[in-house]
């Protein structure tokens, strides 16, 4: 009987998982970028900020140093990504030894206005195709390269557990607690602050430490983003 009652549960666990992972893989493009009245040809990638918790029996911990390294490997990932898109990723200009405190300053308020909108975008992301997200003609106080079109704004979360944490889930039949990763990926537009385009793809946490499967899991979240049109033909002389 309780074996039973495990499968039903493990069957309803997968079928709800995948219910889920059609709406957090959704790839969300504003109708500008559709329609071409909007072209991306290069991108500037900020300072991803990701999160990664150790859980276990005790509770949560936070992995600074892995928070970190995972940060990089997805601003990695994104950038590869958007190369095989034919864009241009301009260089990062944004290494704190680089900066003075005013752009430091600057980036710090960009970055907060995104979060703010963060929530918004998660939540109704269906309106990035209505065209209804902006973070306002402030982002140009960034001056980026010139080159730019869009800024690239990348957040995610990740639990991992514990041998201990893992062994409780499994024998909980009715816990629905799980270790995962999820990434969020925004591109707006370096002039006007349009939201132009959000995915958020969601992965079991083997990606935190398999970097091929990662770059797989982004470039498959950035499918639907229209690639960089050619180059105009010079003219003859």
């Amino acid at each position: 009987m309780k074996l039973s009652i495990r499968l039903v549960l493990v069957i309803l666990c997968c079928a709800f998982l995948h219910s889920q992972a059609v709406d957090v893989n959704a790839q969300y493009i504003n109708p500008k970028l559709v329609d071409k009245t909007v072209t991306i040809r290069s991108a500037t990638i900020l300072p991803a900020k990701v999160e990664i918790t150790k859980e276990s029996a005790k509770g949560s911990e936070m992995m600074v140093a892995e928070s970190a390294e995972i940060s990089a490997s997805v601003m990695e990932a994104v950038g590869h990504a958007l190369e095989k898109k034919q864009f241009t990723v301009v260089s990062n200009s944004f290494e704190p030894a680089s900066m003075d405190d005013a752009r430091k300053y600057t980036l710090a308020d960009i970055q907060s206005r995104y979060d703010a909108l963060l929530p918004k975008l998660f939540d109704k992301s269906k309106d990035i195709k209505k065209a209804r997200f902006t973070l306002g003609d402030e982002v140009m106080l960034l001056n980026v390269h010139k080159d730019a079109d869009v800024l690239v704004f990348i957040r995610g979360t990740g639990r991992v557990f514990t041998k201990g944490k893992t062994a409780f889930a499994l024998v909980n039949i009715f816990s629905f607690d799980y270790p995962f990763a999820q990434f969020t990926v925004g591109l707006v537009d370096a002039r006007t602050g349009e939201v132009l385009a959000f995915t958020k793809p969601l992965s079991a946490t083997k990606v935190l430490k398999d970097k091929k499967a990662l770059t797989k899991m982004i470039e498959k979240s950035l499918k639907k983003l229209p690639t960089a049109p050619a180059p105009a033909a010079t003219a003859a002389q």
